[in-house]
């Protein structure tokens, strides 16, 4: 089934919402607004009037792909709204829709969370200088305890309420595991014919941690940009995605963090880009060592999760160059990172960590 234009999305929105809160008095104070594109998902703001009090508010859909699966808005607004149960700040999701009778894929519908992110590498672009090199010396540490903290409360959240909840909509819930996780990697490798990957994989296998005795929730994207903040105080964990999250190891963010930020090449000006790097460098080290203060990880078990995430990446990047996710990359060049510099850099790393030779052929450009 063919995506909606602009035009159709509004008017069957407004249809949806009629239909669910049983009144024809609805229109839009702002109408939908597209403003991120990500693989699997197109991001829209909206504000509705002639809505009770409780709709009075600025709106995110989520629409999905139209092959994506309908169990997914369902699943996502399970795991947000036991999120706030718990105590972590997420967005509310009011409505999930699995159908395609409204907007031609399942989408669902939350709460925007306004604030600020709690740091963009990328900002150090708009900043002279100095006053950049200032924030390196002064700034990424703060930013790190930060971050920790909320992996911290995240990861002590509790997860059989969020178990069961998606137990009650058979959701597979051993897709989750690390187990789970590998297998899906290891199948993008091999519908993507990315045989220079293949040693990458085995050695994941082979040398993945047991489960914790504790599993916890991972959010899987844990960084920064996902964060948002209202002055010093966390407003919400977004992005939150089936995609990405693990229920397992907590060490599975904080090596996939650091992973990114010794890897990650943002796209910024000749004279910054040596700050930058050290930027990554720095925070890589600092954000484990304050997770580490507060609660206890298998150092190992960190690095291996390092490696994961660059396998993940590589995968992702092979994807995009081969037509199977072009909007990965699109997602990429929206955050101002270059990915393909990023895989290179995650694909040195797992050689100089593990001593396995893995080639991306794809990625020369």
């Amino acid at each position: 089934m063919m995506p909606l234009t602009l035009a159709e999305l509004e008017e069957r929105l407004l249809t949806f919402f009629k239909d669910k809160l049983s009144t024809q008095e609805i229109s839009y104070i702002q109408p939908p607004v597209l403003y991120k594109e990500g693989r699997n998902i197109r991001t829209y703001r909206f504000r509705l009037t002639g809505v009770p009090k409780e709709y009075s508010r600025t709106f995110v859909l989520r629409l999905y792909t139209e092959k994506e699966s309908t169990v997914r808005p369902q699943f996502e607004a399970i795991l947000q709204n036991s999120l706030i149960e718990e105590g972590i700040a997420a967005p509310r999701v009011h409505f999930s829709e699995g159908s395609i009778e409204y907007l031609n894929a399942p989408f669902l519908i939350m709460d925007e969370c306004p604030g600020e992110v709690l740091f963009d590498i990328n900002t150090i672009n708009e900043k002279p200088y100095m006053q950049a090199a200032r924030f390196l010396v002064s700034g990424v540490g703060s930013i790190a305890r930060q971050l920790a903290d909320v992996a911290v409360k995240l990861h002590n959240a509790g997860v059989d309420k969020l178990k069961e909840n998606l137990q009650s909509i058979d959701f597979p819930v051993d897709h989750l595991s690390l187990n789970g996780r590998l297998y899906q990697l290891y199948k993008r490798i091999q519908n993507a014919k990315l045989d220079g990957l293949e040693e990458g994989i085995v050695w994941l296998i082979a040398h993945g941690p047991p489960e914790p005795e504790r599993p916890v929730l991972c959010h899987g994207q844990l960084y920064p940009n996902n964060v948002i903040m209202q002055g010093d105080q966390v407003r919400c964990i977004i992005n939150w995605s089936v995609d990405s999250i693990l229920i397992g190891d907590p060490a599975y963010d904080i090596g996939k963090t650091s992973a990114a930020f010794k890897c990650f090449v943002p796209q910024v000006t000749q004279s910054l880009r040596r700050l930058s790097y050290k930027v990554g460098k720095r925070f890589a080290k600092q954000f484990p060592a304050s997770y580490l203060q507060k609660q206890s990880l298998n150092k190992n078990h960190i690095e291996y999760f390092e490696m994961m995430w660059c396998i993940d990446l590589a995968t992702s990047a092979a994807e995009s160059v081969i037509g199977q996710s072009h909007v990965y990359k699109k997602e990429f060049e929206e955050e101002r990172i270059d990915l393909y510099k990023s895989a290179v850099n995650a694909v040195e790393l797992f050689k100089n960590t593990t001593d396995v030779s893995i080639t991306l052929p794809l990625l020369r450009r």
